[in-house]
């Protein structure tokens, strides 16, 4: 739905709420798909959104609309059910989604919310609960179809119509007697087969799988990679024992390139579904603190150097007036190479075992984009300053910064794992505070030797 939609949508359900129109709410709730009214709630206050989940036509509606709510806004929105409806409604749910909503709850409430739910809805929400958090255990589905190698194509044709409300039988997984995973058969290889052929015969058996407990994000990658709907999920004996499809991809993927992105500057998602301003000024403190630690230790830099230019005070008033475009122009390349190579290496398009390839290609950027800008400053120095000495000092200060500032950026994260260290949380804040610390040390130091000389 386009966001005029939304808008459209929000003030209907706002204008029959003051009405209490609610025979012709229910009707258009009923028309209205789970995910928009999911983000319809974002846009209404508590009371209204509470009142408009209540008059939800049935519980799988319910259980689709929760399913389909962003974790953040789930959490606090489900505090106010009460036990019996969040247990009628996780019994409706996909088992993986009703895992993903018990994880968020408190060890207490989840387990009183497992003792009042029957032993068939528990016992797969509680298996995948088991599994490690952010694992391609967590998110996978237990609703697939899986037949034997010795079936029949026509008697597999047979299982499909049974299982049509089963999750991606665009794949049809073939096991063999222990229940390990042998191959996958395409709906198009099925159906294409003579009625005699076996699974085995047809089925292709170099399988792109994940161990249970495989990172989520790991097992997006290959889905992504292979151009595949879903993709199965075994144990250490092989054994099948869930699938993840394409739609938990998706969200997996997002959730992840949100966090590198809110990590390198230096912020969290809680800021994102929260109005707190204590909140976020607690979220944002300690990164802070790194790039206020790197200005003090630029300050004590440039005093430093104040004594050398004792008797050219005048010189060195024209130097500093140029170090917030030099320093600049080192934040902004240092900041694109920061986001390249994390980027790259969340989505394995760079391998951390080909570190100095990747530095070495950093550098060559860095000094040529440096010469340019540097060669234009140099021009700037000359002809405010009428000095070719300053301006060759600030020039040679620009391209040195701007080639510093490209390696720190891509050495960083790329050290990060190498030391198991998440790159986008030892980035940000700690690239920009190396890059002015290194950047107006390399600016005075060049400045002093060309011109003090």
């Amino acid at each position: 739905m386009p966001e005029r939609g939304y808008q459209l949508l929000q003030d209907t359900v706002e204008r029959l709420l003051r009405r209490n129109a609610t025979y012709h709410l229910t009707n258009i709730l009923k028309k209205t798909h789970p995910a928009d009214i999911a983000y319809l709630f974002k846009l209404l206050d508590d009371r209204s959104a509470h009142t408009v989940f209540k008059l939800l036509p049935d519980v799988d509606t319910a259980a689709d609309v929760l399913s389909e709510m962003h974790p953040s806004f789930r959490n606090n929105f489900i505090q106010s059910l009460s036990t019996e409806r969040l247990v009628e409604i996780l019994s409706a749910m996909a088992d993986d989604d009703a895992a993903d909503l018990l994880a968020s709850l408190s060890d207490e409430v989840r387990e009183n919310i497992l003792g009042l739910m029957s032993y068939k809805d528990t016992e797969e929400v509680s298996e995948l609960l088991k599994y490690p958090e952010d694992s391609a255990g967590r998110i996978m589905t237990t609703d697939f179809l899986a037949l034997p190698e010795n079936m029949s194509a026509q008697e597999a044709v047979q299982e499909v119509r049974k299982a049509s409300a089963t999750e991606m039988v665009f794949y049809l997984y073939v096991v063999d007697e222990e229940k390990r995973l042998s191959g996958v058969v395409s709906l198009r290889q099925l159906v294409t087969a003579s009625d005699e052929t076996k699974l085995s015969k047809i089925m292709t058996s170099e399988v792109v799988k994940v161990h249970v407990t495989t990172d989520q994000e790991e097992a997006a990658r290959r889905v992504s990679r292979y151009n595949i709907l879903a993709v199965p999920v075994v144990d250490d004996n092989d054994i099948l024992v869930g699938i993840i499809t394409v739609d938990d991809v998706i969200d997996v993927l997002r959730e992840e390139a949100t966090e590198d992105i809110l990590k390198m500057a230096g912020t969290s998602e809680e800021e994102i579904s929260s109005f707190s301003v204590w909140r976020s000024v607690r979220v944002r403190l300690p990164w802070l603190f790194a790039a206020w630690i790197g200005g003090v230790a630029a300050i004590k830099i440039i005093g430093g150097f104040e004594g050398h230019f004792s008797e050219h005070i005048a010189l060195f008033a024209s130097l500093a007036a140029f170090i917030p475009v030099i320093m600049g122009m080192g934040g902004n390349i240092g900041t694109q190479s920061l986001s390249i190579t994390v980027r790259g290496l969340a989505t394995g398009r760079i391998d951390p075992k080909l570190l100095w390839k990747v530095v070495f290609k950093e550098i060559r950027v860095g000094l040529l984009l440096g010469i340019a800008y540097g060669f234009l400053l140099a021009l700037v120095g000359w002809f405010l300053n009428k000095s070719v000495i300053l301006g060759v000092a600030v020039g040679v200060a620009m391209c040195g910064n701007m080639t510093l500032a490209a390696v720190v950026g891509t050495f960083l994260p790329l050290i990060a794992v190498k030391l198991r260290i998440d790159p986008a949380v030892a980035s940000g804040p700690f690239v920009t505070t190396s890059i002015d610390v290194l950047g107006v040390t390399l600016f005075f130091v060049t400045a002093a030797l060309l011109i003090l000389n």
